[in-house]
């Protein structure tokens, strides 16, 4: 059955076939939400992909519908619509199995020596539903809530949340890139455009910082095949560091091909680190300063998960630094499957950049 919805989930339209599902006329089901359909514990999953339609165009949820329903699961795709709102189908499903084995998460990874992925799996379940209420409450879904407060910590909640769902995940990648179970796929990509849209939603954050973010490709540079989740992935981790540690300048990618392998570099003015450190990043929250430069904190997981998705891709992660001297961050893919032949390297910067990064200037 297919339905439409307004930007808030109240039904506005149904197909025909929803009467089979539902009973009744299509007609009945009109000024109904969505959470009005389906079982009260699905309802902080239903919310979230709602929220990833309105973000990423698209959401699939597996859930389970309420009693009077003719069947007793579906698999819900929701797609936002460009003139707001929503429009889904839903897919009755009579098997209990079926559903789980569409819910998003439900990809089991076997269990590492620290079974870090098992115990991710278990605080992401929870996590949903307190960032899924936490937007129900925000965006008064169910009527006003009254004082502005309330919003506000609702809004707390949720941004709270979702950071904490952010690092489990960044947990259970790194634990799936390191036990070799992270699926890698490569597909052919325009890497430039790839890099220029990583670019682009790091530079709002750079021009509030006082800062600028350059992209210089070489004109070899076109198509090839990579993962582009993990290679955006890895460029928006680098990004996001390099903007926490530099407070004037700017940040550059540059991209190009050498020997075979696709390499990009992302070379910051900031504030650099010792040799020591250079020797330790790359360990699991391993923290070179406890914050940066404008006082914002992070994990300690970003350069060490950066790592382990390029290991993952065949490729490696090189850091060149010194002590305020910035830093450059180059990720290196081979253009064939075959392991890259170099090891990871952190080695203290030449000035003003290696001869290799100088060569990477070559604007297309």
């Amino acid at each position: 059955m297919i339905l439409e919805q307004d930007i808030r989930g109240t039904i506005v339209e149904a197909s025909e076939s929803s009467g089979k599902l539902f009973g009744g006329r299509p007609e009945r089901l009109l000024g109904l939400r969505l959470t009005d359909l389906v079982a009260a514990r699905a309802h902080p999953e239903l919310l979230n992909a709602m929220n990833r339609a309105l973000r990423e165009g698209q959401a699939d949820i597996a859930v389970d519908l309420r009693r009077e329903a003719r069947a007793p699961h579906a698999i819900l795709t929701i797609k936002s619509l460009p003139q707001g709102g929503f429009r889904t189908r839903i897919r009755p499903l009579l098997s209990r199995a079926a559903n789980d084995a569409g819910k998003p998460g439900s990809d089991s990874v076997e269990p590492t020596p620290d079974k870090l992925a098992d115990v991710s799996h278990e605080i992401r379940t929870p996590l949903n539903a307190v960032i899924g209420f936490a937007d129900a409450l925000r965006q008064e879904s169910f009527g006003p809530l009254g004082d502005k407060r309330y919003r506000d910590y609702a809004k707390l909640i949720q941004e709270s949340g979702q950071h904490v769902l952010s690092l489990v995940n960044d947990l259970l990648d790194m634990s799936k890139a390191e036990a070799g179970k992270l699926d890698v796929e490569r597909r052919p990509v325009r890497v430039d455009e790839l890099v220029v849209s990583c670019a682009q939603m790091m530079r709002l954050e750079a021009e509030r910082a006082g800062l600028t973010l350059s992209c210089k490709t070489a004109s070899s540079v076109g198509i090839h095949s990579v993962d582009p989740k993990v290679v955006r992935q890895i460029l928006l981790n680098l990004l996001s560091n390099a903007l926490k540690f530099t407070k004037t300048g700017g940040i550059v990618i540059r991209t190009r091909l050498l020997d075979g392998a696709l390499v990009i570099a992302v070379e910051d003015t900031g504030v650099g680190m010792s040799g020591d450190d250079l020797q330790r990043i790359g360990e699991r929250f391993y923290q070179a300063r406890p914050e940066g430069v404008r006082g914002t904190r992070g994990s300690g997981l970003g350069l060490a998960l950066s790592s382990a998705l390029a290991k993952a891709h065949g490729g490696c992660l090189d850091l060149t630094s010194e002590p305020g001297r910035g830093t450059v961050a180059t990720l290196t893919l081979p253009l064939s499957e075959a392991p890259a032949a170099r090891p990871r390297r952190y080695r203290p910067i030449e000035a003003p950049a290696s001869a290799e990064l100088a060569q990477l200037d070559q604007p297309a």
